[in-house]
């Protein structure tokens, strides 16, 4: 018989191994993380992470792996996790304050597709909560190697929580 776990802040929290500071998520991360950590169960999703994840625009195979947290936050917890499902394959740095209440989220991070091209985008998260990510876009999915264009991006995670695009 298995043991049911308390749908709780902390049971969340607990999943989230802390890590030191820099990291890169890249194309085969997520494997790692895959062996090192269970999916969430939805009664977690739901209780915690619904305004960011509402159950209409999950699908039937949709996965939800606990990354890590981010140290040394007062007042909020920064948590990476891995979305995989039919439409979604990404890293998503997710906010909540200290009573589990959704404060941000943003994909940082992982591989999307539509019928015209392949979007991939490593991510380094430096200890400065500074976030650099490097998405390569091929509209050949025969050649992944042909790479046609190739977008940065820096994104903040500041002391409240919050997360924001740096010009």
């Amino acid at each position: 018989m298995s043991k049911k776990r308390k749908v709780s802040f902390q049971n969340l929290l607990k999943r989230f191994p802390v890590i030191d500071l820099p990291v890169t998520l890249g194309e085969n991360t997520e494997r790692e993380f895959y062996t090192r950590h269970e999916p969430l169960p939805e009664a977690l999703i739901d209780a915690f992470l619904p305004v960011f994840f509402p159950i209409e625009l999950r699908d039937e195979f949709m996965e939800f792996v606990p990354c890590f947290k981010l140290k040394d936050t007062t007042g909020f917890h920064a948590l990476v996790l891995w979305v995989a499902g039919l439409t979604v394959r990404s890293y998503f740095l997710v906010t909540l304050n200290d009573k589990g209440e959704e404060l941000q989220c943003r994909a940082i991070g992982g591989m999307s597709f539509d019928e015209e091209s392949i979007s991939r985008t490593i991510t380094r998260i430096e200890e400065d909560w500074m976030i650099y990510t490097v998405t390569s876009v091929s509209e050949d999915e025969t050649d992944l190697e042909a790479r046609s264009e190739t977008i940065s991006e820096k994104i903040e995670l500041l002391p409240d929580g919050s997360i924001r695009d740096v010009d």
